[in-house]
């Protein structure tokens, strides 16, 4: 027992209640009115918002955006809610219409329609709920089941529905659902298998398992904004900075096109040891998101654009140079002037992004005079590629002692009025630096019933020892006596 003075404890105990006192009675005065207007009375749901919450969007809206619903006021704040959630999904925002919320009602009205069972909507029914995010199935098949340790009755019907290639890259290319009556009541619901099997060496079935959760990440994916990430890319794009841990590159080409316009050629080379690949369906996959904006001298957007590309390609089996890079080609219609060009590369299975920020300039192909576009030079003749207009071979790097194949268009070329021809000569100079390195013979070429027309050449790399070059080729209207010319500049490597 201590032997501290009793009075001692007395008057401590004094102290803290006399402190006690003095705190409630400073602190728990009768409340004084706030000098500030009391904040808004919140109104309650009306029966349209919580159906909205939670018979409409369920699947799709996030717990951030269902919180920020519930904390609003009153019902003016929460349709200017609604009407930006929705604007928030639209995939073209130009149009009037919005897609993704026509589409998602269309999915509602159908669930409800061919899938609800007695009392439950079908909306809120398994395949109801799969139909809504992912959309109808590319396949459906029905399996009649008669001895399945995990259905509960004979007789149970089985059905599987297998989606590929949808639009969202981070789904993978191809999966399934299976949904199981078990009862024969039309209510089918997703099946699990996670049931005890007494003859089985683990008590649960690991595949089933991996395979529900496969199917859970799958829907967690599809309730997520589709545009979100072209949102993030947007803001990443319009800043212009710069990132390079996807290091492609990007050529332009300009050639005539319709009307007044021109045809710009967007020639994209990505490295694909910098990408991450997936095994889909046991091939190699890679899966892209490119971002591309336009804008004027002013720094004004003109236009953007986005587009999904998947590819495969093994490059354990694949030694060629050729498969190293993947090429991506993209034509635009510019009317003449210049441009800045903004891309972003989007690597969609590590999440690496690259960009570059150019300057392009198109010319004026609709005017009177001799014209010749821009050049492409190939490493693959036209004829052996599958698809010319596709340029799916363009390069500006060329081993030495290897053929190079080049192409351009001439425009406005004069025809002789007796006989509707006409005659160009084509003379290519290549040079390192100041020093003529080649000069071949002349190409003579006629032309016939049109002013424009498309020449084609070849040539071995003879004695082009490695480093850059610049091609002029000049090309001269016999009829009209009038020459014009180009150039282009390209590398030659060690074979």
């Amino acid at each position: 027992m201590s032997g501290k003075n009793p009075r001692h404890h007395c008057r401590l105990w004094s102290t803290i209640l006399l402190a006690l006192c003095t705190f409630s009675s400073f602190y728990l005065k009768p409340a004084v009115a706030s000098p500030f207007p009391q904040a808004q009375k919140k109104e309650p749901l009306s029966e349209a918002s919580k159906q909205w919450l939670e018979e409409v969007v369920p699947y799709i809206i996030t717990q951030a955006e269902k919180e920020l619903f519930l904390s609003l006021p009153n019902e003016a704040e929460r349709g200017k809610f609604i009407e930006n959630f929705w604007k928030k999904r639209d995939p073209k925002p130009e149009t009037p219409e919005n897609e993704f919320k026509i589409a998602y009602y269309r999915r509602i009205a159908f669930a409800n329609k061919f899938f609800g069972v007695s009392s439950i909507p079908g909306w809120k029914t398994d395949r109801g709920r799969v139909f809504i995010l992912l959309g109808p199935p590319n396949e459906i098949q029905n399996d009649y089941l008669s001895s399945r340790e995990s259905i509960s009755q004979p007789g149970a019907v089985k059905q599987t529905w297998t989606y590929w290639n949808l639009p969202n890259p981070n789904l993978p290319y191809s999966f399934e659902f299976t949904f199981v009556d078990r009862y024969g009541t039309g209510n089918y619901e997703l099946e699990t298998s996670f049931e005890h099997r007494d003859n089985a060496s683990f008590p649960v079935d690991l595949e089933a398992v991996h395979q529900y959760f496969n199917q859970m990440e799958i829907l967690a994916e599809a309730m997520r904004n589709p545009w979100e990430k072209a949102e993030k890319l947007r803001g990443l794009i319009t800043t212009q900075v710069n990132y390079d841990l996807v290091p492609f590159s990007c050529d332009v080409f300009s050639r005539k096109g319709s009307a007044e316009k021109a045809q710009a050629i967007l020639y994209l080379t990505i490295p694909v040891r910098s990408l991450e690949s997936r095994i889909v369906d046991g091939k190699t996959t890679y899966s892209l998101t490119l971002m591309l904006s336009l804008s004027n001298e002013l720094g004004q957007s003109l236009m953007e654009k986005t587009q999904e590309v998947s590819f495969e390609r093994d490059l354990a089996k694949d030694l060629s140079p050729e498969a190293s890079k993947y090429f991506l080609p993209l034509s635009l219609p510019l009317a003449p002037g210049n441009y800045g060009l903004h891309l972003l590369l989007l690597d969609n299975f590590s999440g690496k992004i690259g960009t570059i920020h150019k300057q392009a300039s198109i010319p004026n192909f609709s005017s009177a005079e001799l014209t010749i576009s821009d050049i492409l030079l190939s490493s693959a003749s036209p004829a052996s590629q599958a698809n010319r207009q596709g340029f799916s071979s363009l390069s500006r790097e060329f081993k030495s002692e290897t053929e190079m194949h080049l192409e351009f268009e001439v425009y406005n070329v004069t025809l002789e009025s007796t006989t509707k021809k006409g005659r160009l000569t084509v003379k290519l100079f290549f040079y390192r630096g100041n020093d003529l390195i080649a000069n071949p013979p002349p190409l003579e070429q006629e032309v016939e019933a049109t002013t424009d027309c498309l020449v084609q050449t070849s040539l071995r790399l003879r004695s082009f020892p490695p480093g850059e070059y610049r091609l002029r080729i000049e090309v001269t209207d016999e009829v009209a006596a009038l020459c014009c010319w180009r150039e282009t500049s390209f590398r030659v490597i060690q074979p």
